[in-house]
C-alpha cells in the first residue's frame, strides 16, 4: 500500500488575540491627545490673493499699490492707476522700526489722502529682497492691513 503525504494533523488558522492591551494604549492615546491639543496655538494671517480672484474685471477706476523693499532700511512705494504708475515714494529711515513708521504715515499722507480726496486701493503687491526677513515682511503686511489694504501678494524677486 502506498502511503499518502502531507494529510497529518491539519490545523487550525483561527488565532486568538488579545485585544485588550492593544484597546488600553489605543485609549491612553487618545486621551494623550486630547488632553495636548489645549496647548496647539494656530496663528494666522487673514489677506486676500490680490489677483485673479475677481471673475470679471470691473471698469471703475482702481489704484494698486507695490510695495519694493530697497535694503533694510529703505522701501519704495509706487502707486498705480489701471497699470501705469501715477507716483513713487521713497521712504528711508535709520531703523526697521523707523522704516516701518515712515511707511504708515506716507501711505496715510501721500497715497491715500491723494489730491485731496480719499482714494481706495484695490490691491497691493509686496517684492521683498533676500536680505529681508519673514518677520519684517509681516510687519510691512500689517502696516497695509491697519490701513485697510486687505488685497495683498507677494512677488518673489529672485537673485535680488
Amino acid at each position: 500500500m502506498a502511503r499518502k503525504v502531507g494529510l497529518g494533523q491539519k490545523k487550525e488558522l483561527d488565532a486568538q488575540l488579545n485585544l485588550t492591551p492593544f484597546i488600553d494604549l489605543l485609549s491612553t492615546c487618545v486621551c494623550f491627545l486630547l488632553i495636548t491639543a489645549v496647548w496647539i496655538e494656530i496663528g494666522s494671517v487673514e489677506i486676500k490673493q490680490s489677483h485673479g480672484t475677481q471673475a470679471a474685471a470691473s471698469k471703475k477706476i482702481s489704484y494698486d499699490l507695490d510695495v519694493v523693499f530697497r535694503g533694510e532700511k529703505s522701501i519704495s512705494l509706487n502707486l498705480k492707476k489701471n497699470g501705469k504708475r501715477l507716483k513713487a515714494i521713497n521712504v528711508k529711515g535709520n531703523s526697521f522700526e523707523d522704516v516701518l513708521k515712515q511707511l504708515d504715515t506716507a501711505i496715510v499722507d501721500k497715497i491715500l489722502g491723494l489730491k485731496k480726496k480719499t482714494i481706495e486701493i484695490a490691491s497691493a503687491t509686496i517684492t521683498p529682497r533676500s536680505s529681508v526677513n519673514y518677520g519684517q515682511m509681516i510687519s510691512a503686511i500689517d502696516v497695509l492691513r491697519k490701513n485697510e489694504i486687505v488685497n495683498i501678494g507677494i512677488i518673489s524677486a529672485r537673485g535680488r
